[in-house]
């Protein structure tokens, strides 16, 4: 089972960003994944047609998908382009989604935005989240925009997701098990452990961030990429494809 992550597609009205989109899912189209998932940050202005462009490029995969929003999405658009697919109501609740892939999956996406703020926050989903993950239902992939785990580049810590403490407690008493978490924001794939669990963040679409660490960086800026998630015996390997 193939479930593939896009993530800061960051749409502008500009035919530049879809066309980084465009690349992207070409070579997404011949694995044919058995669901997509965007972690965030679709459009960064003109937002109800990029939305529009971009949910038309997704339906045209024949994958299903999920998608939450990143700090530079619209609410409100974001609702009334998507709304209908993932039952989210007019005004009022979270943009979460959960969803089973095949009978051995689900992905379960958490909207830990904040109005406007760059940093997000998982404590106003965690009794939703909870009650997700006591469904006795098959292992969940959680993803969401923010991250919750230190990445270690100056600067995007400043921006991650609050109330991870209290998140690693819920996905760590889970009745259901959780085989991992992943993210986007920071625009660049990294790895490591959150609650015990793989934690995974994916490329960006857009234009990659450098990697800065330790006051030292490239000069080299990475292509767009994704990941695919490989989902097989009960267990999980991530895959980073950067694409030319």
């Amino acid at each position: 089972m193939i479930v593939a992550q896009l993530s800061d597609i960051h749409a502008d009205g500009s035919d530049g960003r879809l066309d980084r989109l465009d690349r992207v899912l070409s070579w997404l189209r011949p694995m044919r994944p058995d669901a997509i998932i965007v972690s965030g940050d679709l459009a960064e202005m003109a937002h109800q047609a990029s939305y529009r462009a971009i949910h038309d490029r997704l339906d045209a995969t024949g994958s299903p998908f999920y998608v939450v929003p990143g700090n530079v999405d619209d609410h409100g658009d974001m609702r009334r382009e998507f709304g209908h697919r993932f039952g989210w109501p007019a005004e009022g609740r979270a943009l979460n989604c959960s969803a089973q892939v095949g009978s051995r999956l689900r992905v379960i996406g958490l909207d830990v935005t904040v109005a406007a703020g760059h940093h997000g926050d998982a404590l106003p989903v965690l009794d939703w989240l909870a009650e997700e993950l006591d469904a006795g239902g098959p292992p969940a992939l959680i993803f969401q925009h923010q991250h919750p785990f230190l990445c270690g580049i100056e600067g995007k810590d400043r921006n991650m997701c609050r109330g991870h403490d209290e998140l690693a407690r819920v996905i760590e008493k889970a009745r259901d098990p959780v085989v991992a978490l992943t993210c986007g924001h920071v625009h660049r794939p990294m790895f490591t452990r959150f609650a015990g669990r793989p934690a995974v963040m994916c490329p960006s679409v857009t234009r990659a961030n450098r990697l800065h660490l330790d006051g030292r960086e490239p000069e080299i800026v990475d292509p767009p990429g994704l990941l695919l998630h490989h989902f097989d015996d009960e267990r999980l390997v991530t895959h980073v494809v950067m694409v030319s």
